[in-house]
């Protein structure tokens, strides 16, 4: 899923490659994605920046507010 979203309080994330740090600040407004596999569950615990697991910074849940939903895309495909 793809969403338009709010920061609702501050977080600092860091991405593995390249190693760089973002901070999230209250009331960004952005768009951020859940991810998932195939044939499994989607993860609804983290927002993440993109697709690439090495260079994304994710978001926990409990700091993001939803504001509308761009694009829901299973994993399955």
């Amino acid at each position: 899923m793809r969403a338009r979203v709010r920061i609702v309080s501050d977080y600092d994330a860091g991405a593995v490659d390249p190693p760089v740090r973002r901070l999230f600040t209250a009331g960004e407004e952005l768009t951020l994605i859940l991810g998932g596999r195939a044939g499994r569950p989607v993860d609804d615990a983290w927002w993440w920046t993109s697709r690439d697991i090495d260079g994304a910074h994710m978001v926990p849940a409990d700091r993001v507010e939803v504001l509308e939903i761009i694009e829901h895309v299973s994993p399955d495909g």
